[in-house]
C-alpha cells in the first residue's frame, strides 16, 4: 500500500482481489474514483461502467 500518495482520480488500477459477478480475469484494470472511509482503507473503482466499492488491499499501481 505504499501507492496511497499516488491515487488520483481517474487513475488506473489493476483488480488484484476477489472476483465478482462481471469480472473478466482478462480484462483486470479499474479507474480510481476516490475515498470512501477517513482511514483511506477502502476505495471507489470503476469497472466496465460499474461503481464497485473494495478494499485498497484489492488493487495495485
Amino acid at each position: 500500500m505504499n501507492f496511497i500518495d499516488k491515487l488520483v482520480e481517474g487513475l488506473e488500477l489493476k483488480y488484484i482481489g476477489k472476483r465478482f459477478a462481471g469480472f473478466n480475469e482478462e480484462d483486470p484494470y479499474v479507474t480510481f474514483l476516490g475515498y470512501d472511509t477517513p482511514g483511506w482503507s477502502y476505495i471507489w473503482v470503476k469497472y466496465k461502467g460499474r461503481h464497485i466499492y473494495t478494499s485498497i488491499t484489492d488493487v495495485s499501481l
